[in-house]
C-alpha cells in the first residue's frame, strides 16, 4: 500500500489593519471613517453587517447628527415665526394658543428617522458613486466598497432600501405630496454632490446646500412654508395651507401665516412650453438661517477634506483646499464665518418683532466663537487635529444654534 500525504489547509486570515502610533491619542479621520477597523459597539454585530454599518457611517453619530439637526433648526425656527410679537397677550394676530399638526415628540422622532434613512442612503450613494476615485487615495481606498467587502449590486441596493425608508417617512408629515415637491430639490443635489468635485472647487458649498436643506423640511414637518415657486412647489397648490399653528382659525392663504417678511421675485421658467411665468417667494428669516447652515457645513468639510489635497491634485479634483490652496484656505474659512455670522445676525433681525439678546449671544456668538477657535487652532496638515475638531466641534455649533432659537421661543412663549 503505498502512503497519501495530508496537504495542510491553507487558512485565508485578513490584512491586518495598519497600527497607529502608540502615542495616538485618538484615531484619526481616515481610521475611524476608511478603515476596515471593527471598533466600539460594532464589534459586537455579526460580521456581515459591519460593512454596511460603515457604509453609512453609522459608527460614529457624527453623520446622523449633523443631518439631524437643521431639522430642528427648521422646526424652531417655524414655532417663533407662529408666535409673531409673543408674548400671547393677543396684540398680535397671531399670538395665541399654537399647536403643531402632530405632537412636538412625534415630530422630533419623524425627523429623527426620516434623517436615519436619508443619511444611510447620501453616505452609501457617495461611495457607490466614488468608488472608482476611492480605491486610488489611501485615506478612502479600505472603505467597505473598494476593498471588496460591498459589491456595487449590494451597495445599490441598500441606497434604494435606504431612500425608499426615506420616502415612507414622508407619509408621516402633515402633506406628503407637498412635502416629496419640496425634498425633490434636495435628493437631486445628494445625487449630483459626489460628482460635483469633479466639475468644480465648491463641492463643499453643494455639500453644505444638501445638509442645511434639513432647516426647510424641519418647516414642513410642521406645515410651514419656508418659500414657494408658484403652484410647483407648494405644500397646497390650491394656494391654501391650513393654520396649523392653531386649532381656532380656518384654512388661510399662504400670504396671511406669520412668515413674513419675505421676498418675491418674478421668475420665468423656459424649460416649460411656453415658458411659465410664476414668482418665488422666500421667507428671509429662513433664507437667512439656511444660507448660515450651508456655510457651516462648508466650513468644517473644507477642514474634513484638507487631508485629501495631495491625492485631489493628482487626480485632478476640485476642493476649496485645492482653489485656495492650504496657505490660504483658513483665509478662506474666516471669510466664510463671517459671512456665517452675517446671516444669523440677519434672521434675527428679520424676525416679526426682532430677537432678544439671548439669541444673539447664543446663536452668532456662539457659532462665531466656536467655528472661530476650530479655525484658529486646527492644523489642516494634521489628520488628528482635523478629526478632533470634526468630532467635537459640530456639538458647539449645533448646540449653539439650538439654544438661540430655543430661547428665543420661549421668550415668546413667555
Amino acid at each position: 500500500m503505498g502512503t497519501t500525504t495530508a496537504r495542510p489547509r491553507r487558512v485565508h486570515r485578513p490584512k491586518p489593519e495598519p497600527e497607529e502610533p502608540a502615542h495616538a491619542a485618538a484615531p484619526s479621520v481616515s481610521v475611524q471613517y476608511s478603515s476596515g477597523r471593527v471598533t466600539g459597539w460594532v464589534s459586537h454585530l455579526p460580521p456581515s453587517w459591519v460593512p454596511y454599518v460603515q457604509l453609512a457611517r453609522l459608527t460614529l453619530p457624527a453623520a446622523l447628527i449633523l443631518i439631524y439637526l437643521p431639522t430642528l433648526f427648521g422646526v424652531l425656527l417655524a414655532a417663533i415665526l407662529a408666535r409673531g410679537g409673543g408674548g400671547g397677550d393677543g396684540s398680535n394676530a397671531t399670538d395665541g394658543d399654537y399647536h403643531f399638526p402632530n405632537p412636538w415628540w412625534y415630530t422630533c422622532l419623524l425627523l429623527l428617522v426620516s434623517s436615519f434613512f436619508f443619511s444611510n442612503a447620501a453616505h452609501a450613494w457617495d461611495d457607490l458613486a466614488d468608488a472608482p476615485i476611492d480605491i486610488l487615495i489611501p485615506r478612502t481606498a479600505r472603505r467597505p466598497i473598494p476593498r471588496g467587502d460591498v459589491s456595487h449590486l449590494a451597495a445599490f441596493t441598500f441606497v434604494a432600501a435606504n431612500a425608499a425608508g426615506a420616502g415612507i417617512t414622508l407619509l408621516g408629515f402633515p402633506d406628503p405630496a407637498g412635502t416629496l415637491r419640496y425634498a425633490l430639490p434636495n435628493i437631486l443635489a445628494t445625487a449630483y454632490y459626489p460628482y460635483a468635485k469633479r466639475h468644480t472647487n465648491l463641492p463643499q458649498l453643494v455639500l453644505g446646500f444638501c445638509l442645511a436643506w434639513g432647516v426647510v423640511m424641519g418647516a414642513v414637518a410642521v406645515g410651514c412654508e419656508p418659500f414657494a415657486l408658484g403652484d410647483i412647489i407648494r405644500l397646497h397648490p390650491s394656494n391654501t395651507l391650513p393654520h396649523v399653528f392653531s386649532p381656532h382659525l380656518p384654512q388661510q392663504p399662504l400670504s396671511q401665516l406669520p412668515l413674513s417678511p419675505t421676498l418675491t421675485l418674478p421668475l420665468t421658467l423656459p424649460f416649460t412650453t411656453p415658458p411659465l411665468n410664476t414668482t418665488l417667494t422666500l421667507s428671509l428669516p429662513f433664507l437667512s438661517l439656511l444660507t448660515a447652515s450651508a456655510l457651516w457645513s462648508a466650513i468644517y468639510d473644507t477642514i474634513y477634506a484638507a487631508e485629501d489635497i495631495e491625492a485631489d491634485l493628482r487626480l485632478h479634483l476640485g476642493s476649496i483646499a485645492v482653489l485656495c490652496g492650504l496657505r490660504h484656505t483658513k483665509t478662506a474659512l474666516w471669510g466664510l464665518l463671517g459671512a456665517l455670522a452675517g446671516c444669523l445676525v440677519l434672521c434675527g433681525l428679520s424676525l416679526p418683532a426682532t430677537a432678544g439678546w439671548v439669541f444673539y449671544v447664543l446663536a452668532p456668538g456662539g457659532c462665531t466663537a466656536a467655528l472661530g477657535a476650530m479655525v484658529w487652532s486646527v492644523d489642516l496638515r494634521d489628520a488628528r487635529s482635523t478629526w478632533w475638531w470634526f468630532k467635537y466641534g459640530y456639538w458647539l455649533v449645533g448646540g449653539a444654534l439650538v439654544g438661540g432659537l430655543g430661547s428665543e421661543f420661549m421668550r415668546r412663549v413667555g
